[in-house]
């Protein structure tokens, strides 16, 4: 449980990527230990992401790089869903859904915003302790950790790591 979130405190300056990250339980474990609740319009069903390329974001209402982070999980959700790409947000604010039902709404997401329960905010899932936000974990098809990023990252260097798994086949 603590290896990525070592991977993730190794990383810790903005915008850090850390691909080492061999040994870790697959995209299964880590996403089935999320809450069920989507505080979105978009249904969180894990084994609906199987065989695809997902990015999960560690996120909150009041973080503003988390905001600023959006644009760019758009982009990336609209340029490659239709190739089997998948991002989830993990909401982590204390108040839940009460703060994040509406936030989702104002910002209109077509992907999944996980309400974070008090075990994933304690750091007791496969995704280990975070510590900041926006943090990041991608996955390839195969199910496997790709990378870890924490900080705003610009569009171009998530897509290239997006399209580099998308071309792979599991």
């Amino acid at each position: 449980m603590r290896h990525l979130a070592l991977a993730l405190a190794a990383v810790a300056l903005s915008a850090c990527a850390h691909t080492g990250l061999e040994g870790l339980p697959d995209a299964r474990a880590h996403l089935n230990s999320l809450p069920r609740v989507s505080a979105s319009s978009a249904p969180f069903e894990p084994s609906r992401l199987e065989g695809k390329v997902v990015l999960v974001t560690f996120i909150a209402s009041w973080c503003f790089t988390c905001l600023t982070d959006l644009s760019t999980l758009d982009k990336l959700d609209r340029d490659h869903a239709k190739e089997g790409f998948a991002n989830v947000l993990v909401g982590m604010d204390l108040e839940g859904e009460k703060v994040l039902v509406p936030f989702a709404t104002q910002w209109e997401l077509r992907y999944p915003l996980v309400v974070a329960d008090e075990r994933v905010r304690a750091g007791e899932t496969p995704f280990g302790q975070v510590r900041e936000l926006p943090a990041r974990v991608l996955f390839g098809r195969d199910g496997k950790v790709v990378a870890a990023y924490i900080g705003v990252l610009p569009y171009q260097s998530l897509n290239e790591a997006v399209v580099r798994e998308l071309a792979k086949t599991p």
